[in-house]
């Protein structure tokens, strides 16, 4: 937290630095360093961000340019990489290069003492010692000089960057504020408070401070005056009512309870806040108390590709209802909702995340989700309530399907102001059901994705063979992980050789379903009924796409009919098992390839292999003039 420099710096001013609590600043010691393009500053600005660790190049050309807006990104972004070590001048060797991509040892030094300053604030609030927040609080504050990254508004990772730094240095006002009521110094305050309270009309936890402070200066007509403007406020701009913290003071106020006017009160406390966290604190060492991420795994890797889809999502979830990430097992569709959790955590907002692969059928949903969320009861109620306007995640829920949409009903009748994200191979299929579609990763992605994940450092002319290793496990993120995971004692050219056996190949050291690629699809095969199960190993024959009457000539035999196929073949494209392609004969099916070998050896164990393949010889011996178009 407390560093201060970093190799390479030239030999007048010091090491080379940026700041971006306010515009970009690129600075070697007191001197400025003229870094005049705004992409310039912006690249610098993203590797420092980074914190040393290499960013793939596909991804900070769509942070640079937006995803799709180049032609040819990777050349222009070499350019901008060298225009801006030209710019550094004597220090432009503090941008490196390695096959995970760029990276630097630059400093953000503003923010790295904001950090430092919050750290404080965390540990004094621990100790309840408020005098020390207060101050730590002020010294954080004191380093922004305006906006943060307010001159590179116009590039896509610096909007979001510069949300976060106003959303935590909103927090660290409101802590500050939240500890000078707790040592009785409202009148100190009272004015700043009251235009923070201003700018931000439905910040509760800044209300309930502005509201206590008027209460303290004497005016109880004031104090409830602003909790009613807050309460309509809320219900105008977000159809939502007040937490249950806000109804609580406003009762205590019309009861004059005596404790609201003590500083250093227990009954103060419960109406304080959870000191603010730094944006990207979850890469810290130490997760603070009574966090809103408390529930959410600890991130462990750089999370790659999906922008378009994280983009989506988080913006889904931010209104009430259901939201469904559909995909194949080993999409990624739980490291998504992850990372949607965590950056609507890093919003201010409680995130509960319930996983739900080890609950059996009638494995008791609810109270799983009681557990998680830290409710009194199971009751829906009470549930309902403790989930007020929090994001709710659950996942893995396509083997208990039925108990999950029912709790979600019953649970979305009641806390109509949550929102709930579900990951499924299959939807859930409820009116309201936002579903978003999670399919393979796209080229640039997959290969960054093999290139973060692999044990050791790559070369550019081992492109071509990940590019191979990632199309045998098609492009999908679990197939990727562990077939990145073996570099560590085969080089990519050897696994591109025995990529064929995929499915034995790849194993990995997670356990339960994704602990290798066979454990991912032997978990969605047992979710299949007998007569699914029989088509997909049936449909295994075909190498490539295929229409609905090919598969009832090839997999209606014993105990199937061609009438039963169509509704299976539809559920198996419910549950991901089973993709649909549209073309100019219109639909056509087909199997991943990693699907395709698995079922072709469940084919195998079940004695029919001999039989669909006379029956798909047969299918296209046939004159064509007999088929159905």
């Amino acid at each position: 937290m407390g560093e201060t420099g970093l190799r390479g710096g030239g030999s007048d001013g010091g090491p080379l630095q940026v700041d971006v609590l306010g515009p970009v600043r690129v600075r070697a010691g007191r001197r400025d360093v003229g870094v005049g393009r705004t992409l310039e500053r912006a690249v610098l600005v993203r590797l420092a961000l980074a914190r040393g660790m290499p960013v793939p190049d596909g991804r900070l050309a769509v942070e640079l340019w937006g995803d799709g807006e180049l032609l040819r990104p990777i050349p222009r972004l070499r350019v901008l990489i060298s225009r801006l070590r030209q710019a550094l001048g004597e220090h432009g060797a503090v941008v490196s290069r390695s096959p995970a991509g760029y990276h630097t040892d630059v400093i953000v030094a503003d923010l790295r003492a904001a950090e430092a300053a919050a750290d404080r604030v965390h540990a004094a609030r621990r100790a309840h010692r408020y005098a020390e927040v207060r101050a730590a609080a002020g010294e954080a504050l004191r380093l922004w000089r305006g906006p943060g990254l307010a001159d590179l508004a116009a590039v896509p990772f610096a909007h979001a960057e510069a949300v976060r730094l106003e959303e935590w240095r909103l927090g660290l006002a409101v802590a500050g504020f939240d500890a000078a009521l707790h040592l009785g110094a409202e009148c100190e305050v009272a004015n700043d408070l009251s235009m923070l309270a201003r700018e931000h009309p439905l910040h509760e936890p800044l209300a309930r401070l502005h509201a206590l402070a008027a209460y303290r200066i004497g005016s109880q007509a004031d104090a409830l005056a602003r909790l009613h403007r807050l309460r309509r406020a809320l219900a105008d701009e977000l159809g939502v009512d007040p937490a249950p913290e806000t109804v609580a003071l406003e009762l205590r106020m019309l009861q004059h309870d005596p404790s609201l006017r003590a500083a250093n009160h227990e009954a103060a406390q419960r109406i304080s806040i959870t000191a603010p966290t730094p944006p990207g604190a979850d890469e810290r060492d130490e997760w603070p108390d009574n966090d809103c991420r408390a529930t959410l795994p600890r991130p462990t890797d750089l999370f790659v590709g999906r922008q378009r889809e994280l983009a989506a999502v988080v913006a889904a979830v931010t209104r009430p209802g259901l939201v469904t990430l559909v995909g194949p097992t080993g999409g990624g569709k739980s490291r998504l909702a992850l990372e949607v959790g965590w950056r609507v955590a890093a919003t201010g907002r409680r995130v509960v995340l319930v996983e739900l692969g080890s609950l059996r059928p009638g494995g008791a949903v609810r109270a799983a989700v009681a557990v998680a969320a830290g409710a009194a009861c199971t009751d829906i109620d009470v549930l309902a309530a403790t989930l007020r306007g929090a994001l709710l995640i659950l996942d893995g829920a396509e083997h208990i399907l039925a108990e999950v949409r029912a709790e979600v009903d019953e649970l979305l009748s009641w806390a109509t102001e949550s929102a709930i994200l579900v990951t499924s191979q299959r939807g859930l299929d409820p009116p309201g059901e936002q579903r978003i579609e999670i399919g393979p990763l796209d080229r640039v992605a997959g290969i960054d994705l093999f290139l973060a994940r692999a044990a050791g450092p790559l070369t550019a002319s081992e492109h071509a063979d990940m590019a191979t290793v990632c199309a045998a496990v098609d492009w999908l993120p679990l197939g990727i992980e562990l077939a990145a995971g073996l570099t560590r004692i085969l080089t990519v050219a050897q696994l591109a050789r025995r990529i064929d056996a995929r499915v034995r190949l790849l194993v990995g050291p997670r356990g339960g379903r994704h602990s290798s690629l066979r454990a991912a699809l032997d978990w969605s095969h047992d979710l299949l009924d007998a007569a699914e199960r029989a088509v997909l190993r049936r449909i295994s024959v075909f190498s490539g796409g295929f229409a609905l009457e090919a598969a009832e000539a090839v997999a209606a035999f014993e105990p199937l009919h061609p009438a039963d196929i169509a509704p299976v073949l539809a559920e198996l494209v419910r549950r991901s098992m089973v993709t649909v392609v549209v073309d100019g004969d219109g639909r056509r099916f087909a199997l991943l390839e990693t699907v395709r070998e698995y079922a072709a050896t469940a084919l195998a164990a079940a004695g029919e292999t001999g039989a669909a393949r006379q029956r798909h010889r047969d299918w296209f011996l046939e004159p064509a003039t007999v088929k159905s178009p």
